[in-house]
């Protein structure tokens, strides 16, 4: 029972921590930048997200949920894309952190409940090897969006992979939407078929 406990607390702690270091990893970056008539209206829009996405946990409304993490991503992008330049590999551990926060949301929501209702052993047992089989996704396609894109730049500029700037930048940006879209589609496919 204290373990099921401690798994559901875990569970929904997880979205709200990962949240917080993606406000505090985007307030460092925006502070950052020396011309505080850039950075003001950029901390705006993070505290617009940052307030969108405490609307939405209270009231359930994932519209304002998600408008609240597109403000948070577009600070991020424009801070970088116009102000501090873009460095490769932290903006995608940037994206894929933003990306496991919504599905660690999904996650909390889905087996959280399952948790605090204290199933027996044989349900319990289930239900672990389902969040097991969920988390080990998740940890997959959360190294794999960091990992493929930086491998496939690096091949491109070793000459391994003939091809131009252009293909490659495809490439790269559908490799990502790939990993988006294993990310987002399969479990509602796996509750479809639950």
């Amino acid at each position: 029972m204290a373990a099921s406990r401690v798994i559901a607390i875990t569970l929904r702690a997880a979205p709200s921590a990962t949240f917080a270091l993606l406000v505090v990893w985007l307030i460092v970056d925006v502070l950052s930048i020396p011309d505080s008539r850039r950075g003001f209206p950029l901390l705006g829009l993070v505290a617009a997200g940052v307030a969108l996405l405490l609307l939405g946990a209270n009231f359930q409304a994932r519209s304002t949920r998600t408008f609240g993490l597109v403000c948070i991503g577009a600070a991020y992008l424009i801070a970088h894309a116009v102000v501090l330049g873009i460095d490769l590999v932290p903006a995608l551990v940037f994206i894929s952190v933003l990306i496991i926060q919504v599905e660690l949301r999904v996650l909390a929501e889905r087996f959280a409940p399952l948790y605090e209702a204290d199933p027996g052993p044989d349900a319990q047992r289930r239900i672990r090897a389902a969040l097991g089989r969920a988390v080990l996704r998740l940890t997959v396609a959360a190294v794999l969006s960091v990992f493929v894109p930086i491998l496939a730049a690096d091949l491109a500029v070793a000459g391994v992979v003939p091809v131009t700037s252009v293909p490659t930048a495809i490439a790269l940006a559908a490799g990502l939407v790939a990993v988006v879209a294993l990310l987002a589609v399969v479990p509602s496919l796996e509750r479809r078929t639950a």
